[in-house]
């Protein structure tokens, strides 16, 4: 099975039980400094978790890609005539026009199976000053736990966010690092 077709039947029911950790994505919003203004690439952006967090940041523009039609088709419903948000179906390694000054990956991070390739792109699509950030709004044993039975071609498993974040060091200046039992998340600068 492939990545798409795996997200694709998940697709709707993949909010269920996601109301309890939005305090945490406003805080994962807070701690990537999102300033009024910036632009912001939602990394695999689902079916929009991160959406009403992001938004609550006043950035000038809200770009969401995400690989799976039906992930797309939920979020789309979310934002219908909001023209903040520029919602499309397409791969993360397709873009390569367009610049951030903020790009998120929330909740989907282990789904890249080439990573270092992950870093090069997100490199290559953030402005000078930028920041990354990968994030979920669980603690990674509960996420590795629940990647247990998905295919090893759809998932990689999750490491420390500080062994997680070596591979950024390449591209990046990394000053966040949190892995806690509430939330996972590792950040920097470009």
């Amino acid at each position: 099975m492939d990545i798409r077709t795996y997200f694709n039947q998940r697709a709707a029911h993949w909010d269920d039980g996601e109301q309890s950790v939005d305090q945490i994505r406003r805080m994962i919003a807070f701690l990537s400094d999102i300033q009024e203004g910036m632009s912001v690439l939602d990394v695999a952006c689902g079916t929009g978790a991160m959406f009403e967090a992001l938004r609550e940041r006043k950035p000038s523009h809200i770009t969401a890609v995400d690989l799976s039609e039906k992930m797309i088709e939920i979020a789309a419903r979310k934002v219908e005539g909001d023209s903040l948000f520029e919602l499309q179906c397409r791969d993360l390694f397709e873009m390569t026009q367009e610049t951030f000054d903020r790009i998120i990956i929330y909740n989907a991070y282990p789904h890249f199976m080439e990573k270092d390739k992950v870093v090069q792109k997100v490199a290559e699509l953030l402005n000078p000053g930028g920041r990354f950030i990968v994030a979920h709004g669980a603690c990674r044993e509960k996420i590795n736990g629940c990647h247990t039975n998905v295919p090893k071609e759809i998932t990689s498993g999750l490491l420390s966010a500080k062994e997680e974040s070596r591979l950024w060091e390449t591209c990046f200046s990394i000053d966040i690092l949190i892995d806690t039992e509430q939330f996972y998340m590792f950040s920097g600068v470009k």
